[in-house]
């Protein structure tokens, strides 16, 4: 936060820090209020949004954590708020319009110390807590083995988990394909973290799914690639003021250590062994549902021949019914994106290459709701984990399944493209 402003007792207009070192993107906010008077309106507004559009305007709401009703109630993150709007107002800066977000709140008890958030918070020590807990443990650390991946800028360590069964035969051990995932390379992307730790409590569980994914594949994870914005608050970029998902072709180390050691990781893995796919988890500011873009050639595209690379999303919306929209993923290499981790590990020779987005708000799909808790969140990477044993299962039902039903949809023209495209500004 950059400046708090007292319009009343019951009034504050709120302005956002920028990413450090820039002069742009506010989008994430995470705020205490203390003090309180219940029962009494209050408003809050922040005026340097730079987004002309947002999901506040399709039902979101922020996120509110009251510490006395943890210590009553039990209860954590709910999302709250009324009179909710998301508009242009008369400010400025260097040619770029300022939009608002305002909207009102009752605080339930007196004096009671409250936090407001953008999405729910998942910080560095959430994830060293979490890594710590699987070290500690004498069953998963035995096929989870977390290694120091690099430094970042601010000293910070980027972590790698290798997990997998391991074989007594190392020709075999040899054989099993790689998968790769990664997040939070955009620190406000709260949400990829809860997507990581479901799929990290799953692969890392008990049951016969997760031991036979083990068994089957050599997983290479990076949970955080961007801790230092995150520690800092920021919301899209890195120490460096730039974004690091536009970074993944560059030979500037020191600049970007996280990205570069990354890459490098991926092409020693690719000298070893094959790579069956890899995965990098966002959160989406723009767009509902749960959804993927992936990369294919545009001679793939206007033959209508390119289904490979659409049946591990196909996959993931049959598991995942009620948030995965198979309509809203796309497969273009959209202009500006040639240096995000998705297009450069597809050149690399990763033909499965993929963003995952989650919405900050929620789905469109079943009765879901408006709004994505974190439990919602961590199912997704449940069913990441399900679709994966999907795509490379033995017996191939489901997926021969899912090809059959590609083949017919790409007879058709699809409607929804250019409205996708529209939204690919916020893609990554």
């Amino acid at each position: 936060m950059y400046r708090f402003q007292g319009l009343s007792d019951f009034e504050y207009q709120l302005t956002l820090r920028t990413d450090l070192y820039t002069n742009k993107h506010t989008q994430w906010y995470y705020f205490q209020v203390t003090n309180t008077q219940a029962g009494r309106p209050y408003r809050f507004t922040i005026v340097n949004f730079t987004k002309p559009t947002s999901l506040y305007n399709h039902g979101m709401r922020p996120l509110l954590y009251s510490e006395a009703e943890a210590k009553i109630h039990k209860v954590g993150w709910q999302r709250t708020g009324d009179a909710i709007r998301y508009y242009r107002n008369n400010l400025s800066q260097d040619g770029h319009q300022y939009f608002s977000l305002t909207w009102t709140f009752q605080f339930p008890h007196d004096r009671d110390t409250c936090y407001f958030a953008h999405c729910y918070p998942y910080t560095y020590s959430n994830l060293q807590d979490y890594l710590s807990a699987i070290a500690r443990d004498p069953k998963r650390s035995k096929f989870c083995k977390i290694r120091i991946l690099c430094q970042s800028l601010a000293r910070n360590i980027v972590y790698v988990l290798t997990i997998t069964n391991p074989l007594q035969d190392f020709q075999e051990e040899k054989h099993k394909a790689a998968v790769i995932l990664t997040a939070r390379v955009h620190p406000g992307e709260t949400n990829s973290s809860w997507m990581m730790k479901g799929f990290l409590d799953y692969i890392l569980g008990d049951s016969d799914t997760a031991r036979l994914l083990r068994d089957t594949f050599v997983f290479k994870v990076v949970p955080m690639l961007n801790p230092d914005g995150v520690i800092v608050g920021n919301y899209r970029c890195s120490l460096a003021g730039r974004d690091l998902n536009r970074t993944y072709r560059s030979d500037l180390k020191e600049s970007f250590p996280p990205v570069w050691c990354t890459r490098t990781m991926i092409k020693r893995v690719m000298e070893e062994r094959s790579v069956l796919l890899y995965c990098d988890l966002h959160g989406h500011s723009r767009k509902e549902n749960v959804f993927m873009y992936g990369c294919e050639k545009r001679e793939q595209q206007e033959e209508g021949t390119s289904l490979h690379q659409r049946i591990f999303p196909f996959l993931m919306s049959k598991n995942c019914p009620d948030k995965f929209s198979f309509p809203d993923c796309n497969f273009k290499i959209q202009k500006g994106k040639e240096g995000t981790g998705r297009v450069v590990m597809w050149k690399m020779g990763i033909s499965n290459s993929y963003t995952l987005e989650v919405t900050f708000c929620g789905s469109k799909l079943g009765d879901n709701g408006s709004h994505f808790n974190t439990k919602d969140l961590e199912s997704i990477g449940y069913h990441f984990c399900d679709s994966l044993l999907d795509f490379c299962g033995e017996k191939k039902n489901k997926f021969n399944e899912c090809l059959k039903e590609l083949e017919d949809m790409m007879k058709q023209e699809d409607p929804v493209a250019a409205i996708n495209d529209s939204f690919d500004k916020d893609s990554r």
